[in-house]
């Protein structure tokens, strides 16, 4: 089943929120089935979409993390559809918290509650695929990607972009654990995956291997690592 990933830009910060849904699925009461990923903003323009375009209907919302440019939409998407968002356990405190989840900075004071959590390696069904929770800590403490196998597809939120990666002096983040991420944990998966970040646009595993700074910077913390051993 070949799965169908409709990107939109949202908010202020023209965050990219992903909605995903199987393209020969048979539509259910002239509808079929979807995925949103990271819900920013514009509620009102993603149920739109959903009705009008695409002739969805979200079963579940799936977070990379807290930052409110990625989650500010989640509450009265809820409520339409009646379904679940998920997002690390580590990431609930950040979404909750104004200061942590930077709406306090940017607009008026946002908390969001109520999620469902998932952990580091967990396996989520929805449209018949699987998608596994990969824990990446650095731009926030509970940062995840959700990774299809069986599509080639990684969802890196503000983790990995193209030819970079998420800023790390917010709170929670960390530059160690996101170079970390980036050239371990993500490095890990093959070339030819696809990967749709947060911002900006696509990009795939084989080009960051190639040209993504992280890369550089774990080598040369293992050789300092190394030397001083």
């Amino acid at each position: 089943m070949a799965l169908k990933v409709n990107p939109y830009v949202l908010g202020m910060l023209r965050e990219n929120c992903y909605i995903l849904f199987d393209d020969e699925e048979e539509p259910k009461e002239g509808f079929r089935q979807a995925v949103i990923i990271d819900p920013g903003a514009q509620a009102d323009k993603l149920k739109d979409v959903c009705k009008n375009e695409l002739k969805v209907r979200p079963v579940a919302i799936l977070l990379t993390h807290g930052h409110f440019d990625h989650v500010m939409a989640v509450d009265e998407l809820r409520k339409e559809y009646g379904i679940d968002a998920y997002i690390l356990d580590k990431e609930v405190e950040l979404a909750a918290d104004p200061q942590k989840n930077l709406s306090a900075r940017f607009e008026s004071e946002f908390v969001l509650t109520g999620l469902k959590t998932v952990s580091d390696g967990e396996e989520l069904s929805y449209l018949g695929h699987t998608f596994k929770v990969i824990a990446t800590p650095g731009h926030t403490g509970g940062g995840c990607c959700y990774y299809i196998e069986d599509s080639g597809l990684l969802f890196s939120g503000d983790t990995l972009f193209c030819e970079s990666y998420g800023k790390y002096s917010f709170p929670t983040g960390s530059l160690k654990q996101i170079v970390e991420s980036v050239a371990v944990r993500l490095m890990a998966l093959p070339d030819e995956v696809t990967v749709f970040p947060g911002h900006e646009q696509p990009t795939t595993i084989g080009h960051e291997r190639t040209y993504n700074i992280c890369n550089v910077i774990w080598k040369k913390n293992k050789e300092r690592e190394e030397g001083k051993a």
